[in-house]
């Protein structure tokens, strides 16, 4: 199965893909979350702080090659409180990915989620997710698509939101300032599938991101960058932060 599911996916021919396609989809994808339907808008600054660390299970033992794994913890901080930047969230995730061939892999993932909402009860959510990933190069490019399927349970009250995300993004080297370095840009858009208490159902979030990249070794990396993110909340309001995003990633 697994053969056949590999050569239907080579088939596909992403390296053929123009540059001008994948940029067509992070416009789509931006011009939604832009378009969302709003009461009033809300903005605020951010940051969103972590620590990825990754490796390969096919240095322990052949029989793994092709799974891979990552840990991530992010703490997103937020300006919405009169007297000083507070802790939103802090997210913990684990997941397992197969590559399916060289640019397609499958993972099965893991956040918990502990919530600090302004006003509101603090709760802890768990999220178990699915994901289905393609990483390709366009033009001079090297692409990212990502869908994603989660469910989000609040454990305080066992209310579960199904949330389908789908991320793209494109990685420009900038090897005539330095081989090391590059330019990220993306978009991912999120709706929820059915009525819950975690946020709109249908379109819910929006998030543009852009930023730079330095690998300084292998194994060591540091992403840089901004997240524009655009929350519609139940009531119709929108919430709009602005994130400082900055990653510390590990490979083993």
């Amino acid at each position: 199965m697994s053969g056949i599911v590999s050569k239907a996916l080579n088939n596909l021919h992403f390296h053929k893909l123009p540059a001008r396609s994948a940029g067509f989809v992070l416009l789509a994808g931006s011009l939604w979350g832009a378009t969302a339907q709003a009461d009033s808008v809300e903005n605020m600054a951010g940051s969103w702080s972590s620590l990825t660390l990754s490796g390969k299970l096919g240095d322990f033992s052949p029989g793994l090659r092709g799974f891979r794994w990552t840990l991530i913890d992010q703490t997103r901080l937020r300006d919405d409180s009169p007297s000083a930047w507070r802790l939103n969230e802090d997210q913990f995730y684990a997941q397992m990915g197969f590559s399916v061939n060289s640019y397609a892999s499958v993972w099965l993932g893991y956040v918990h989620d502990w919530h600090h909402s302004l006003g509101k009860t603090d709760y802890h959510e768990s999220r178990p997710y699915q994901d289905l990933l393609f990483d390709f190069p366009v033009a001079r490019f090297k692409a990212k698509l990502r869908t994603r399927l989660e469910e989000r349970v609040n454990q305080s009250t066992g209310n579960v939101g199904i949330r389908l995300r789908q991320m793209a993004t494109l990685r420009l080297p900038l090897a005539f300032i330095d081989p090391k370095l590059s330019l990220y840009l993306g978009d991912e858009v999120l709706c929820h599938l059915n009525a819950n208490s975690f946020g709109a159902t249908g379109f819910s979030e929006n998030r543009a991101m852009v930023g730079f990249s330095f690998q300084l070794n292998r194994q060591l990396g540091v992403d840089l960058g901004y997240v524009g993110q655009t929350i519609q909340e139940t009531g119709g309001d929108v919430v709009l932060t602005h994130n400082v995003n900055a990653n510390l990633s590990y490979r083993f």
